[in-house]
């Protein structure tokens, strides 16, 4: 069996919410809480963080789609979107909100467990892609740093660009330090002595 998930639902039908709460609870998951409104659920979720919501896309006031996009930005989790409606602008809306399923009302039994599934699948692929785009961007920000100490030990020292190069690798190496350290290093100091903002 899957394990238990601590889910937030918001249906603004008391019936869909308590079926839907049921079929939840036969999953072995556990309703920590209920809300009859966009807003509402976008409150319970600061208050009561869960591991998942379920959605419906039309509420009063705020609809599922907004408070999507605010739940998401408290707290990234896999949210499943419900409706009644099959028209492509409900299902257009979906696709650009923080959403990882949607599913028709009324929502079975054996379609809601694979729905879970498939969402905290989806869910876990968005959150390796967003280490791996930050640990790209930390690369490429650490090479910054790098050409630009290269280009001050090259203007300081008349070295070469592989010279400068092996200068910062050898310090990295004597240091024990990260070459971006070491590189940072470089700038903070020639901008201290230049009296300059450093280049970070």
């Amino acid at each position: 069996m899957a394990r238990s998930l601590r889910i937030l639902i918001a249906e603004d039908e008391p019936l869909n919410a308590l079926a839907l709460e049921s079929q939840l609870e036969a999953l072995g998951h556990t309703v920590i809480a209920r809300a009859h409104s966009g807003t509402a659920a976008v409150e319970l979720a600061r208050r009561h963080p869960p591991d998942l919501a379920i959605l419906d896309v039309r509420m009063p006031g705020m609809s599922g789609i907004a408070a999507a996009g605010a739940i998401f930005q408290i707290r990234p989790i896999p949210i499943i979107l419900l409706t009644g409606y099959r028209d492509p602008e409900s299902v257009d809306q979906a696709l650009r909100a923080p959403v990882f399923h949607y599913l028709l009302k009324p929502v079975s039994l054996e379609e809601l467990a694979p729905a879970i599934g498939v969402a905290c699948s989806r869910f876990e692929e968005w959150q390796r892609f967003q280490a791996e785009a930050a640990a790209l961007e930390q690369k490429l920000e650490e090479r910054t740093l790098i050409e630009q100490a290269k280009r001050v030990i090259m203007e300081e020292r008349g070295l070469s660009e592989p010279e400068a190069y092996r200068l910062l690798q050898r310090e990295s190496q004597n240091r024990n330090e990260p070459m971006a350290e070491i590189a940072r290093a470089v700038l903070v100091a020639r901008a201290l002595l230049r009296g300059e903002p450093p280049e970070l």
